[in-house]
């Protein structure tokens, strides 16, 4: 299955932090199931506006992907996605598992506060914090089960940048893939043009051809203008 949704305005801002590490992960996370349980519907995903979150769910592609126009961010997404009719309103409902657990609006918001609370504790463990918590109550117990998945799940985080505002030569190229988040677990793979989400569909997935790559080899064109440029600092210099 695959479901598509426009993000707007205020997802899409609460979305645009950059990943610095585990915890930024699981809140992304987050804002993306509360999104998926308030939509009122997927949408067409050859009409979908800009930016947009796309969930896959198959047997061996279980991803979520934000599209923007010059960036896809793609990562693990371990979770039932469906819609029921409620047979009392007639209205349709979004409903999301991980494993046999509900992920309710409620469990998310004990998920946030679980969130918060490690954010604005950083002298106190994640034990110290999950056992403050009221434990009697049945979403505070979900929350945590959850929580501590999210915790422990492979992210499998990749993103494509068309990055014209930090080109570098080969050391940040104008097309890349970013691997990981963690700035020092992250290294970037150059590209040799931009990237369509079909493209980096068929990066990820498993079923089709493997891509090979190797370290780019510059022209004697290349070659011969980077050596001139090193021999006359000054005109490198007028140049910029």
């Amino acid at each position: 299955m695959r479901y598509a949704h426009s993000l707007g305005s205020m997802s899409s801002s609460r979305m645009d932090k950059k990943l610095k590490g585990p915890l930024d992960f699981i809140n992304i996370i987050l804002e993306i199931l509360e999104h998926i349980l308030t939509w009122p519907d997927s949408e067409d995903e050859s009409l979908v506006s800009m930016p947009f979150i796309l969930i896959k769910l198959e047997k061996k592609h279980q991803r979520a992907y934000i599209v923007k126009s010059s960036q896809i961010v793609s990562f693990a997404f371990p979770f039932n996605v469906y819609n029921k009719i409620d047979s009392s309103t007639g209205l349709k409902h979004w409903h999301v598992h991980y494993k046999d657990l509900a992920v309710t609006t409620s469990v998310i918001s004990e998920c946030k506060g679980l969130y918060s609370d490690i954010v604005s504790n950083k002298n106190k463990t994640y034990q110290e914090i999950s056992a403050s918590q009221d434990l009697a109550r049945n979403e505070v117990q979900n929350a945590i089960k959850l929580f501590e998945a999210l915790m422990y799940l492979e992210p499998g985080y990749v993103r494509y940048d068309y990055d014209p505002q930090f080109v570098n030569g080969h050391k940040h190229p104008l097309n890349h893939l970013d691997m990981n988040y963690i700035p020092s677990h992250h290294y970037k793979l150059g590209l040799h043009g931009r990237l369509t989400l079909k493209i980096v569909e068929d990066l990820i997935d498993n079923d089709t051809d493997s891509w090979y790559i190797a370290k780019y080899k510059e022209s004697k064109s290349e070659i011969k203008n980077r050596l001139r440029l090193v021999e006359n600092p000054k005109k490198r210099k007028h140049k910029r």
